[in-house]
């Protein structure tokens, strides 16, 4: 935890960065850079669609679902546009119930009040979204077929920690020609069920109501054991690939506290950063914002023992000299060019092998050469120093040179040519901007 290149600077004797050091150059090409990804980028990249976009885009999966509309919904009070209802535009609302009257499309001009029932076919992601947003209740009313579910027992549920899933009722299964009332799923294995796809039909009554088929898929909001516990169970089918762990809008502001609690705590001095950072993660456990499992898959082995070889290297090159030799070569090709003209090319050579190795092994070992340079050249360390940390976090044209890039290459579809397209411009975009940034803002000539 922390910054390898301050705590490189600790070990050769020179003063470490402040929390705050280093904020107005990072704003500055922060900002050359957002508006780059904003501006250029889409225009740079191909079109590719996603694995899972061109799956659902070919099946347009839809689940039907009962949205319940509780006292202090946001939706309360929207009218239908043109049959529509603007807030569920990724919904098909197919039905709406009040009392004992339904409302068949065309919708003109209904609102939406309070304790409607509304039928919808949505995507997952769509229903999803509704749940995180708290705007309404999605889940089958499993009493009297009448009155809305109770807001204050999916709190409850909402408080802990849920996993949305999808499960096939199974062509032997004892569910089948029983609707959801009669076969009791909820109060069986603790998970509700929220909403039915059914292919090629068309369904406008409750899904309570409507009795189960074989092949039907049932999404399922539980928690993480009693969804695991629906492996053994013969009635249906659960399909691993589709658990997903449901947000939570608790939790999320207790993480956001967490974080801006460790932001204040290691800004103003009141603990060292590394002390913050240890604090906010057994803060998150003790929540319940993060489970020990979790916590343990984020301390990635490669990325520790990737720091600890940097580390070692590191060392070798101040104690055999190494470090030395290389300044050496470099102020003898380039030490003409001045201060300002060295710590230019200096950052483009950080950021060039920021693409090739780890960004923190990158901040370890050029560290020690920056410190080497400024002494050479009879400067501060700081500029030098600013450039390691800019420059060595600068993988943006390989997906290799920082785990992130692995991680969304896959999910996003993308190829190694798409970093090298978008990446290598906003490098040297960056370059650019510090060279004749920086050594403004340090007094460099």
């Amino acid at each position: 935890m922390g910054d390898p290149g301050s705590s490189e600077l600790v070990s050769l004797g020179r003063e470490p960065f402040h929390f705050f050091d280093f904020t107005i150059p990072g704003l500055v090409m922060a900002t050359v850079g957002l508006a780059y990804v904003l501006l250029v980028v889409p225009r740079l990249m191909p079109d590719r669609a996603t694995i899972t976009g061109e799956v659902v885009g070919r099946s347009g999966k839809q689940f039907i679902a009962q949205i319940s509309i509780p006292e202090d919904s946001g939706l309360i009070g929207q009218a239908a546009v043109g049959g529509f209802f603007p807030t569920l535009k990724d919904m098909t609302v197919r039905l709406v119930l009040r009392g004992e009257h339904a409302f068949l499309p065309p919708f003109e001009e209904l609102e939406i009040r309070a304790g409607d029932l509304v039928i919808v076919a949505a995507t997952r992601q769509a229903l999803t979204e509704v749940i995180s947003r708290g705007v309404a209740v999605v889940v089958p009313d499993l009493r009297d077929g009448r009155e809305a579910p109770d807001p204050a027992e999916f709190g409850r549920a909402a408080s802990r920690r849920q996993v949305l899933a999808e499960v096939m009722v199974a062509p032997n299964s004892r569910l089948l020609g029983l609707n959801l009332e009669q076969t009791g799923f909820r109060y069986r294995h603790h998970c509700i069920v929220l909403a039915m796809e059914r292919r090629a039909r068309m369904v406008r009554s409750r899904i309570t109501e409507i009795p189960l088929e074989a092949s039907d898929v049932l999404l399922i909001q539980g928690e993480p054991e009693d969804v695991a516990a629906l492996r053994d169970n013969r009635d249906v089918v659960l399909m691993e690939w589709s658990s997903a762990e449901l947000p939570s809008r608790r939790l999320a502001r207790i993480a956001g506290l967490v974080f801006f609690g460790i932001i204040a705590a290691a800004g103003t001095g009141l603990v060292p950063i590394v002390v913050a950072a240890v604090l906010g993660a057994l803060a998150m456990i003790a929540a319940g914002a993060l489970t020990l499992p979790q916590a343990s898959r984020a301390m990635d082995p490669s990325i520790i023992l990737s720091i600890a070889t940097a580390l070692a290297m590191g060392a070798a090159m101040q104690e055999t000299g190494a470090a030395q030799l290389i300044v050496d070569v470099a102020l003898s090709t380039v030490g003409g060019l001045g201060p300002a003209g060295m710590l230019s090319i200096f950052f483009l050579t950080v950021a060039l092998f920021s693409n090739a190795i780890s960004t923190k092994a990158c901040a370890v070992l050029f560290t020690p050469i920056a410190v080497g340079i400024a002494d050479a050249l009879a400067v501060p360390v700081a500029p030098f120093a600013v450039a390691v940390i800019f420059a060595s976090n600068c993988a943006f044209a390989s997906p290799i040179g920082y785990q992130t890039n692995l991680l969304v290459m896959g999910p996003g579809h993308y190829r190694f040519v798409d970093f090298i397209r978008a990446g290598l411009p906003l490098i040297l975009l960056i370059w650019i901007t510090f060279s004749l940034f920086a050594p403004i803002y340090y007094g460099l000539e």
